[in-house]
This record gives C-alpha cells, structure tokens and sequence, in this order.
C-alpha cells in the first residue's frame, strides 16, 4: 500500500507539490471515485486516472541499448554526450547502467532500476560473462591465446580465466567475468596486442543480436545467468 500522493509522484505525474494540487482540485480517481486525501492508501490492484486516463505506476524496467562509440556511459555528464541522452524512456531517470563501457568502445549496454539485478551483473563473483569482439593490431598466436586464457598479471591485479576464440586474422571473442578499468585494452597489451576496435556483444545470456547502434529496445526482465565458466 502506497500514499495516493507518493505514488503520483513516483509514477512521475509532477511534483509532491503539484500531485497535492492535482489531488485537492479533484482530478484524480481511484477506481472511478474522485479522491481528495493526499494520504489514501492504494496498492498496485488499484485503477488510478488522471484527467479520466489511467497512469501507470513506478515499475522495474529493464532497457538495453547499442551504444555508439563517442558516447559516455553516463546517465548524466555536463560536458559530453551520454548513453541516457539516447533513451526515451518515462522512468529513464531511475536507470542504473549495470557495466560500462569506454567512450571509444561500442556495443551491448543493459540499463535498469532494478539494483539488485545491478549488483549481481557487476559482481565478479557471480561468474556472469560479458562476451567482446575484439579486432586487433599483431599476431594472434596459440601461445598470446593461451596466456589470456589463463590469466594475465597486469601488476595490480590477476585477471580471472577467460574464455578466447580466434574468429579471423585479427579479430577475437573473449569473455571476461571482470569489468576493470580498460582490462581488454590492458589484457591484449600485456601479450602484444593492440586493440583497433572494441565491442561488447553479450552480458550472459543477453546478446546484441540486430540492434543498430545507438537504439534501444525495452525487454522483459532477463535471465541473465549462463553457465558458461572457464574449466
């Protein structure tokens, strides 16, 4: 159960001050009556209008979009564009990015208010693989390959067991439980490698797929959980 006003308010219609001016002038109504205490209680059964058009509650909400290269993933920066700026979304200034990427890579990112699903995806303990395309400068070798596989120490940490695959001459697929500040760039580096291109294209069992860079598409809420853990 919620305050008629609180959940006015939540579900963006204005304003505390301005939902109680919408309540006391009588234009709102919960399941046809017109209601004028700010503290009636109503609960997500109830049909709640305003101006005779229902409006809908604060709900979870899960968004994912191609994020271009040149944009922030940000939902605010007063300087440079950001990934928000992108969506049109009643509740996008609820949204958490749940993994970031950098300004110049591109590719899958998932936004939602649903921080416990946040915590799980950016926690490193829950083994959730964030899959990239990777196109590179230098020679994919067997021995680079192995070696990214297995961890590579780049001094202030070890990064974690990886799953490699050579898809061309100079393009590979990596998957990463991690999400450190520039770890790809830093991996590739560590064995010679020179990243041109970078781009993310699943977050566990949640890919990409057709989606053209800079839409977005709202989806229901994801399984993102996969089993796809190094040996």
């Amino acid at each position: 159960m919620d305050r008629l006003d609180k959940f006015l308010v939540n579900a963006k219609v204005g304003s505390r001050s301005e939902v109680k001016k919408l309540i006391k002038k009588g234009l709102i109504k919960v399941n046809g009556e017109i209601i004028k205490k700010f503290d009636y209680k109503v609960s997500n059964e109830d049909i709640i209008e305003y101006n005779n058009e229902v409006v809908e509650g604060s709900r979870l909400v899960y968004i994912m979009i191609n994020k271009p290269i040149g944009y922030l993933s940000s939902t605010y920066d007063s300087r440079d564009k950001y990934v928000l700026q992108l969506i049109d979304h009643k509740f996008k200034d609820e949204l958490s990015i749940a993994g970031r990427l950098d300004k110049d890579a591109h590719g899958l990112l998932f936004l939602t208010n649903d921080g416990g699903l946040v915590h799980k995806i950016i926690s490193p303990n829950k083994n959730i693989f964030k899959t990239y395309e990777v196109k590179v400068e230098g020679d994919i070798t067997k021995e680079k390959l192995k070696k990214l596989e297995n961890g590579i120490d780049l001094k202030d940490f070890t990064t974690k067991p990886a799953i490699i695959e050579k898809v061309e001459d100079n393009i590979i697929t990596i998957k990463i439980s991690e999400g450190k500040y520039h770890q790809i760039k830093r991996m590739m580096k560590a064995v010679g490698l020179t990243v041109v291109d970078l781009k993310r294209i699943a977050i566990g069992n949640l890919c990409l797929g057709d989606l053209k860079e800079g839409e977005w598409i709202e989806i229901e809420k994801p399984n993102i959980f996969n089993n796809n853990s190094p040996e």
